[in-house]
Protein backbone atom coordinates (compact mmCIF):
# COMPACT_ATOMS: atom_id res chain seq x y z
CA UNK A 1 0.00 0.00 0.00
CA UNK A 2 1.17 3.51 -0.82
CA UNK A 3 -0.61 6.49 0.71
CA UNK A 4 -0.83 10.12 -0.38
CA UNK A 5 -2.40 12.94 1.61
CA UNK A 6 -4.18 15.82 -0.11
CA UNK A 7 -5.05 18.83 2.05
CA UNK A 8 -7.57 21.27 0.60
CA UNK A 9 -8.16 24.86 1.60
CA UNK A 10 -7.05 28.16 0.15
CA UNK A 11 -6.32 29.27 3.71
CA UNK A 12 -3.48 26.73 3.85
CA UNK A 13 -1.81 28.23 0.79
CA UNK A 14 -2.22 31.77 2.12
CA UNK A 15 -0.52 30.82 5.37
CA UNK A 16 -3.59 31.69 7.43
CA UNK A 17 -3.26 28.47 9.41
CA UNK A 18 -0.94 25.52 9.83
CA UNK A 19 -1.70 22.19 8.17
CA UNK A 20 -2.09 20.13 11.30
CA UNK A 21 -4.28 17.53 9.54
CA UNK A 22 -1.42 16.28 7.37
CA UNK A 23 0.94 16.22 10.35
CA UNK A 24 -1.56 14.27 12.45
CA UNK A 25 -2.28 11.73 9.71
CA UNK A 26 1.36 11.33 8.75
CA UNK A 27 2.41 10.74 12.34
CA UNK A 28 -0.36 8.22 13.01
CA UNK A 29 0.19 6.34 9.75
CA UNK A 30 3.93 6.16 10.35
CA UNK A 31 3.33 4.67 13.79
CA UNK A 32 1.16 2.03 12.11
CA UNK A 33 3.90 1.14 9.63
CA UNK A 34 2.27 2.99 6.73
CA UNK A 35 4.21 6.23 6.19
CA UNK A 36 2.75 8.41 3.40
CA UNK A 37 4.76 8.82 0.20
CA UNK A 38 3.36 12.23 -0.79
CA UNK A 39 1.49 15.24 0.59
CA UNK A 40 -0.09 17.97 -1.56
CA UNK A 41 -1.95 21.11 -0.55
CA UNK A 42 -4.56 22.46 -2.97
CA UNK A 43 -6.79 25.52 -2.95
CA UNK A 44 -10.59 25.53 -2.95
CA UNK A 45 -10.80 25.36 -6.74
CA UNK A 46 -12.00 22.28 -8.57
CA UNK A 47 -9.18 22.45 -11.12
CA UNK A 48 -6.54 22.57 -8.40
CA UNK A 49 -8.02 19.57 -6.62
CA UNK A 50 -8.28 17.58 -9.87
CA UNK A 51 -4.61 18.25 -10.55
CA UNK A 52 -3.71 17.17 -7.01
CA UNK A 53 -5.71 13.95 -7.30
CA UNK A 54 -4.25 13.04 -10.69
CA UNK A 55 -0.74 13.71 -9.42
CA UNK A 56 -1.22 11.73 -6.23
CA UNK A 57 -2.65 8.72 -8.08
CA UNK A 58 0.62 8.40 -9.99
CA UNK A 59 2.40 7.70 -6.71
CA UNK A 60 -0.21 6.11 -4.45
CA UNK A 61 -3.09 3.66 -4.45
CA UNK A 62 -4.70 5.18 -1.35
CA UNK A 63 -5.67 8.84 -1.03
CA UNK A 64 -6.58 10.68 2.15
CA UNK A 65 -8.22 14.01 1.31
CA UNK A 66 -9.01 16.54 4.03
CA UNK A 67 -11.26 19.57 3.89
CA UNK A 68 -14.07 20.81 1.69
CA UNK A 69 -16.95 18.68 3.00
CA UNK A 70 -18.99 21.52 4.51
CA UNK A 71 -22.15 23.25 3.20
CA UNK A 72 -20.64 26.43 1.71
CA UNK A 73 -19.78 27.25 -1.92
CA UNK A 74 -16.05 26.69 -1.42
CA UNK A 75 -16.62 23.17 -0.08
CA UNK A 76 -16.10 21.43 -3.41
CA UNK A 77 -14.22 18.27 -2.46
CA UNK A 78 -16.98 15.67 -2.66
CA UNK A 79 -18.49 16.89 -5.93
CA UNK A 80 -15.04 17.26 -7.52
CA UNK A 81 -14.01 13.75 -6.44
CA UNK A 82 -17.34 12.40 -7.75
CA UNK A 83 -16.78 13.99 -11.16
CA UNK A 84 -13.17 12.81 -11.32
CA UNK A 85 -14.10 9.16 -10.71
CA UNK A 86 -17.55 9.40 -12.44
CA UNK A 87 -19.46 8.53 -9.29
CA UNK A 88 -23.12 9.01 -8.44
CA UNK A 89 -23.81 10.75 -5.14
CA UNK A 90 -26.73 9.69 -2.94
CA UNK A 91 -28.15 11.08 0.28
CA UNK A 92 -28.05 8.82 3.33
CA UNK A 93 -31.19 9.03 5.52
CA UNK A 94 -29.20 8.77 8.76
CA UNK A 95 -26.98 11.63 7.68
CA UNK A 96 -29.98 13.70 6.56
CA UNK A 97 -31.40 13.43 10.06
CA UNK A 98 -28.07 14.44 11.56
CA UNK A 99 -27.94 17.53 9.33
CA UNK A 100 -31.51 18.50 10.24
CA UNK A 101 -30.92 17.96 13.95
CA UNK A 102 -27.83 20.13 13.88
CA UNK A 103 -29.68 22.86 11.99
CA UNK A 104 -32.61 22.88 14.40
CA UNK A 105 -30.32 23.09 17.41
CA UNK A 106 -28.75 26.26 16.01
CA UNK A 107 -31.69 27.82 14.16
CA UNK A 108 -34.81 26.58 15.88
CA UNK A 109 -37.79 25.58 13.75
CA UNK A 110 -36.61 27.29 10.56
CA UNK A 111 -36.42 25.03 7.52
CA UNK A 112 -33.05 23.46 6.79
CA UNK A 113 -31.67 24.88 3.49
CA UNK A 114 -30.91 22.48 0.64
CA UNK A 115 -27.25 23.48 0.72
CA UNK A 116 -26.87 21.85 4.13
CA UNK A 117 -27.73 18.43 2.71
CA UNK A 118 -24.39 18.32 0.88
CA UNK A 119 -23.15 16.94 4.18
CA UNK A 120 -25.53 13.98 3.90
CA UNK A 121 -24.17 12.76 0.56
CA UNK A 122 -21.77 9.91 -0.16
CA UNK A 123 -20.90 8.03 -3.37
CA UNK A 124 -23.24 5.14 -4.16
CA UNK A 125 -21.76 1.93 -2.69
CA UNK A 126 -19.45 4.02 -0.55
CA UNK A 127 -19.40 4.17 3.25
CA UNK A 128 -19.42 6.89 5.85
CA UNK A 129 -17.51 7.26 9.12
CA UNK A 130 -19.09 8.95 12.11
CA UNK A 131 -17.91 12.44 13.03
CA UNK A 132 -18.57 12.94 16.77
CA UNK A 133 -17.30 16.52 16.65
CA UNK A 134 -19.21 17.93 13.69
CA UNK A 135 -21.80 17.45 10.96
CA UNK A 136 -19.77 16.35 7.91
CA UNK A 137 -18.99 12.64 8.08
CA UNK A 138 -15.88 10.93 6.81
CA UNK A 139 -16.37 9.11 3.50
CA UNK A 140 -14.67 6.08 2.00
CA UNK A 141 -14.93 4.14 -1.25
CA UNK A 142 -12.84 1.97 -3.51
CA UNK A 143 -12.63 2.10 -7.29
CA UNK A 144 -10.60 0.64 -10.12
CA UNK A 145 -8.54 3.39 -11.71
CA UNK A 146 -5.79 2.96 -14.33
CA UNK A 147 -5.78 -0.78 -13.74
CA UNK A 148 -5.27 -0.53 -9.98
CA UNK A 149 -7.77 -0.73 -7.14
CA UNK A 150 -7.75 2.60 -5.32
CA UNK A 151 -8.97 3.39 -1.82
CA UNK A 152 -10.20 6.96 -1.35
CA UNK A 153 -10.99 8.58 1.98
CA UNK A 154 -12.47 12.05 2.48
CA UNK A 155 -12.42 13.81 5.84
CA UNK A 156 -13.64 17.14 7.25
CA UNK A 157 -10.92 19.76 7.52
CA UNK A 158 -11.32 21.25 11.05
CA UNK A 159 -8.54 19.59 13.07
CA UNK A 160 -10.73 18.30 15.91
CA UNK A 161 -13.13 16.70 13.41
CA UNK A 162 -10.36 15.35 11.19
CA UNK A 163 -8.55 13.74 14.11
CA UNK A 164 -11.71 12.18 15.57
CA UNK A 165 -12.78 10.65 12.25
CA UNK A 166 -9.36 9.53 11.07
CA UNK A 167 -8.19 7.90 14.29
CA UNK A 168 -11.27 5.70 14.60
CA UNK A 169 -12.65 3.02 12.27
CA UNK A 170 -11.13 4.69 9.22
CA UNK A 171 -7.58 4.08 10.41
CA UNK A 172 -8.48 0.48 11.34
CA UNK A 173 -9.75 -0.08 7.81
CA UNK A 174 -6.66 1.40 6.21
CA UNK A 175 -4.43 -0.84 8.31
CA UNK A 176 -6.46 -3.91 7.35
CA UNK A 177 -6.05 -3.17 3.65
CA UNK A 178 -2.26 -3.22 3.80
CA UNK A 179 -0.36 -6.52 3.79
CA UNK A 180 3.11 -4.92 4.01
CA UNK A 181 4.19 -2.50 6.73
CA UNK A 182 7.18 -0.24 7.04
CA UNK A 183 8.22 0.11 10.67
CA UNK A 184 9.69 3.33 12.04
CA UNK A 185 11.50 4.08 15.28
CA UNK A 186 12.98 7.31 16.55
CA UNK A 187 14.71 9.12 19.37
CA UNK A 188 16.21 12.54 20.05
CA UNK A 189 19.88 13.35 20.48
CA UNK A 190 20.31 16.45 22.65
CA UNK A 191 22.99 19.09 22.04
CA UNK A 192 24.05 17.45 18.76
CA UNK A 193 23.56 18.87 15.27
CA UNK A 194 22.15 17.06 12.26
CA UNK A 195 25.50 16.75 10.46
CA UNK A 196 27.21 15.29 13.53
CA UNK A 197 24.41 12.76 13.95
CA UNK A 198 24.63 11.77 10.28
CA UNK A 199 28.41 11.33 10.42
CA UNK A 200 28.05 8.81 13.23
CA UNK A 201 24.89 7.04 12.12
CA UNK A 202 25.39 6.45 8.40
CA UNK A 203 28.70 4.50 8.56
CA UNK A 204 27.27 2.38 11.37
CA UNK A 205 24.15 1.35 9.45
CA UNK A 206 25.39 1.49 5.83
CA UNK A 207 25.13 -2.29 5.29
CA UNK A 208 21.67 -2.67 6.81
CA UNK A 209 18.33 -2.33 4.94
CA UNK A 210 17.36 0.72 6.97
CA UNK A 211 16.15 4.12 5.83
CA UNK A 212 17.59 7.04 7.81
CA UNK A 213 15.99 10.46 8.25
CA UNK A 214 16.85 13.45 10.41
CA UNK A 215 15.00 16.47 11.75
CA UNK A 216 17.10 19.31 13.12
CA UNK A 217 15.40 21.12 16.02
CA UNK A 218 16.52 23.71 18.55
CA UNK A 219 18.59 21.82 21.08
CA UNK A 220 19.38 18.72 19.05
CA UNK A 221 18.34 16.32 16.30
CA UNK A 222 15.55 13.80 15.91
CA UNK A 223 16.73 10.56 14.30
CA UNK A 224 14.24 8.34 12.44
CA UNK A 225 15.01 4.82 11.24
CA UNK A 226 12.64 2.77 9.05
CA UNK A 227 12.67 -0.80 7.79
CA UNK A 228 10.28 -3.42 6.49
CA UNK A 229 11.86 -5.87 8.95
CA UNK A 230 10.91 -5.20 12.59
CA UNK A 231 13.86 -7.15 14.00
CA UNK A 232 16.36 -5.28 11.84
CA UNK A 233 14.78 -1.98 12.86
CA UNK A 234 15.02 -2.81 16.56
CA UNK A 235 18.66 -3.86 16.30
CA UNK A 236 19.49 -0.75 14.24
CA UNK A 237 17.87 1.49 16.83
CA UNK A 238 19.86 -0.24 19.56
CA UNK A 239 23.12 0.25 17.64
CA UNK A 240 22.43 3.89 16.83
CA UNK A 241 21.27 4.71 20.33
CA UNK A 242 24.45 3.27 21.81
CA UNK A 243 26.81 5.60 19.94
CA UNK A 244 25.31 8.80 21.36
CA UNK A 245 25.90 8.03 25.05
CA UNK A 246 24.04 10.25 27.53
CA UNK A 247 22.94 12.70 24.82
CA UNK A 248 20.36 10.24 23.49
CA UNK A 249 16.87 10.20 24.94
CA UNK A 250 15.15 6.78 25.19
CA UNK A 251 13.99 5.15 21.97
CA UNK A 252 10.54 6.44 21.15
CA UNK A 253 11.12 9.78 22.86
CA UNK A 254 11.67 12.71 20.50
CA UNK A 255 11.06 15.60 22.88
CA UNK A 256 13.06 16.93 25.81
CA UNK A 257 9.95 18.14 27.65
CA UNK A 258 8.31 14.75 27.19
CA UNK A 259 11.37 13.05 28.67
CA UNK A 260 11.40 15.40 31.66
CA UNK A 261 7.71 14.91 32.40
CA UNK A 262 7.96 11.11 32.19
CA UNK A 263 11.01 10.97 34.45
CA UNK A 264 9.69 13.32 37.10
CA UNK A 265 6.30 11.59 37.09
CA UNK A 266 7.99 8.22 37.67
CA UNK A 267 9.64 9.50 40.83
CA UNK A 268 6.87 11.70 42.17
CA UNK A 269 8.78 14.96 41.60
CA UNK A 270 7.32 18.32 40.61
CA UNK A 271 8.45 21.07 38.27
CA UNK A 272 8.06 24.81 37.77
CA UNK A 273 9.47 27.59 35.58
CA UNK A 274 10.69 31.13 36.00
CA UNK A 275 10.77 32.90 32.65
CA UNK A 276 11.91 36.29 31.48
CA UNK A 277 12.98 36.40 27.83
CA UNK A 278 11.00 33.27 26.87
CA UNK A 279 7.78 34.72 28.27
CA UNK A 280 5.79 31.49 28.63
CA UNK A 281 7.29 29.43 25.79
CA UNK A 282 8.99 27.14 28.27
CA UNK A 283 5.78 26.47 30.16
CA UNK A 284 4.01 25.80 26.88
CA UNK A 285 6.43 22.95 26.16
CA UNK A 286 5.13 21.17 29.23
CA UNK A 287 1.42 21.96 29.21
CA UNK A 288 0.98 20.59 25.66
CA UNK A 289 1.90 17.13 27.00
CA UNK A 290 -1.08 15.08 28.22
CA UNK A 291 -0.72 14.25 31.89
CA UNK A 292 1.72 17.08 32.58
CA UNK A 293 -0.44 18.26 35.48
CA UNK A 294 0.91 15.38 37.56
CA UNK A 295 4.32 17.08 37.45
CA UNK A 296 4.09 20.67 36.27
CA UNK A 297 2.99 23.19 38.89
CA UNK A 298 3.21 26.42 36.92
CA UNK A 299 5.37 29.20 35.58
CA UNK A 300 6.13 32.72 36.70
CA UNK A 301 6.75 35.10 33.81
CA UNK A 302 8.95 37.64 35.55
CA UNK A 303 9.71 40.09 32.76
CA UNK A 304 10.17 43.20 34.90
CA UNK A 305 12.80 43.31 37.63
CA UNK A 306 10.18 44.20 40.25
CA UNK A 307 8.39 40.92 39.48
CA UNK A 308 11.65 39.00 39.80
CA UNK A 309 12.06 40.55 43.23
CA UNK A 310 8.49 40.20 44.47
CA UNK A 311 7.56 36.77 43.11
CA UNK A 312 10.93 35.00 42.85
CA UNK A 313 12.78 36.64 45.74
CA UNK A 314 15.65 37.78 43.52
CA UNK A 315 17.58 40.23 45.74
CA UNK A 316 17.49 43.86 44.66
CA UNK A 317 21.24 44.25 45.29
CA UNK A 318 21.95 41.24 43.05
CA UNK A 319 20.07 42.88 40.19
CA UNK A 320 21.85 46.16 40.81
CA UNK A 321 25.29 44.53 40.79
CA UNK A 322 24.98 41.90 38.04
CA UNK A 323 21.85 42.86 36.10
CA UNK A 324 18.85 40.78 35.15
CA UNK A 325 20.75 39.12 32.31
CA UNK A 326 23.35 37.33 34.37
CA UNK A 327 24.36 33.96 35.75
CA UNK A 328 23.53 35.15 39.24
CA UNK A 329 20.01 36.22 38.30
CA UNK A 330 19.28 32.96 36.44
CA UNK A 331 20.34 30.98 39.51
CA UNK A 332 18.27 33.10 41.87
CA UNK A 333 15.23 32.81 39.60
CA UNK A 334 15.43 29.00 39.45
CA UNK A 335 15.85 28.64 43.20
CA UNK A 336 13.16 31.24 43.81
CA UNK A 337 10.73 29.32 41.58
CA UNK A 338 11.30 26.17 43.62
CA UNK A 339 10.24 28.07 46.73
CA UNK A 340 7.42 30.15 45.26
CA UNK A 341 5.88 27.24 43.36
CA UNK A 342 6.77 24.66 46.01
CA UNK A 343 8.32 22.30 43.46
CA UNK A 344 11.31 19.95 43.43
CA UNK A 345 12.77 21.22 40.15
CA UNK A 346 12.68 24.53 38.32
CA UNK A 347 14.04 26.03 35.12
CA UNK A 348 14.80 29.69 34.55
CA UNK A 349 15.53 31.83 31.49
CA UNK A 350 16.79 35.40 31.28
CA UNK A 351 18.38 37.08 28.30
CA UNK A 352 18.26 39.55 25.43
CA UNK A 353 16.12 38.28 22.54
CA UNK A 354 16.43 41.45 20.45
CA UNK A 355 16.32 42.97 18.02
CA UNK A 356 17.05 45.85 20.40
CA UNK A 357 18.44 46.00 23.91
CA UNK A 358 21.92 44.62 23.32
CA UNK A 359 25.19 46.25 24.40
CA UNK A 360 28.83 45.41 23.68
CA UNK A 361 29.04 43.72 27.07
CA UNK A 362 25.67 41.98 26.75
CA UNK A 363 24.77 41.55 23.07
CA UNK A 364 21.52 40.35 21.56
CA UNK A 365 21.42 36.57 21.88
CA UNK A 366 23.04 36.43 25.30
CA UNK A 367 20.88 34.15 27.45
CA UNK A 368 21.40 32.50 30.81
CA UNK A 369 19.39 29.40 31.68
CA UNK A 370 19.22 27.81 35.11
CA UNK A 371 18.12 24.39 36.27
CA UNK A 372 17.51 23.74 39.96
CA UNK A 373 16.93 20.34 41.51
CA UNK A 374 16.16 20.67 45.19
CA UNK A 375 19.21 22.48 46.60
CA UNK A 376 21.35 22.03 43.48
CA UNK A 377 21.43 24.58 40.69
CA UNK A 378 23.34 24.73 37.43
CA UNK A 379 23.52 27.76 35.14
CA UNK A 380 24.64 27.88 31.54
CA UNK A 381 25.45 30.85 29.34
CA UNK A 382 24.09 30.62 25.80
CA UNK A 383 25.29 32.82 22.97
CA UNK A 384 22.48 32.46 20.47
CA UNK A 385 22.01 33.71 16.94
CA UNK A 386 18.94 34.39 14.84
CA UNK A 387 15.89 36.62 15.05
CA UNK A 388 13.83 37.18 18.17
CA UNK A 389 11.69 34.08 17.66
CA UNK A 390 14.70 31.84 17.03
CA UNK A 391 16.58 33.13 20.07
CA UNK A 392 13.59 32.52 22.33
CA UNK A 393 13.02 29.01 20.94
CA UNK A 394 16.70 28.13 21.29
CA UNK A 395 16.71 29.47 24.84
CA UNK A 396 13.85 27.11 25.67
CA UNK A 397 15.76 24.19 24.16
CA UNK A 398 18.90 25.10 26.06
CA UNK A 399 16.99 25.27 29.34
CA UNK A 400 15.35 21.88 28.77
CA UNK A 401 18.66 20.24 27.91
CA UNK A 402 20.30 21.71 30.99
CA UNK A 403 17.61 20.29 33.28
CA UNK A 404 18.05 16.87 31.69
CA UNK A 405 21.78 17.04 32.43
CA UNK A 406 21.10 18.08 36.03
CA UNK A 407 18.65 15.23 36.52
CA UNK A 408 21.05 12.69 35.04
CA UNK A 409 23.98 13.88 37.12
CA UNK A 410 22.04 14.12 40.37
CA UNK A 411 22.30 10.38 41.02
CA UNK A 412 21.77 7.36 38.82
CA UNK A 413 19.92 5.60 41.59
CA UNK A 414 17.27 8.27 41.66
CA UNK A 415 16.44 9.37 38.14
CA UNK A 416 18.10 7.37 35.40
Amino acid sequence: MSIAIISTGTELLKGCCCNTDAAFAGNLLTRCGLPPVLEISAGDQSGELVFAIATALKKADTLIISGGLGPTADDITLETVARFFDLELVEVPELQKKVEKHWSLRHGDSRCPKSQYKQAQIPRNGEYFDNPCGVASGIGFQILYAGTMRHIYLLPGPPAEFEAVFSGKMLDEIQNISSVKKYTGSFMICNTGEVAVARKTEPLLKNLPVEIAYTAIPGGTKLFLSSFDKKILDSSLHLAHGIFSNNALPVGCTGAAEYIIDHLKSFGLTLGCAESCTGGLLANEFVTIPGASAVFKGSITAYANVIKQNLLSVPENLLAEYGAVSKECAEAMALGACKSLDCDCAISTTGIAGPDGGTPEKPVGLVFVGAAYRNLCAVRQLNLRGNRRMIRERAVAGALNLLIEVLKSSGKDHLC
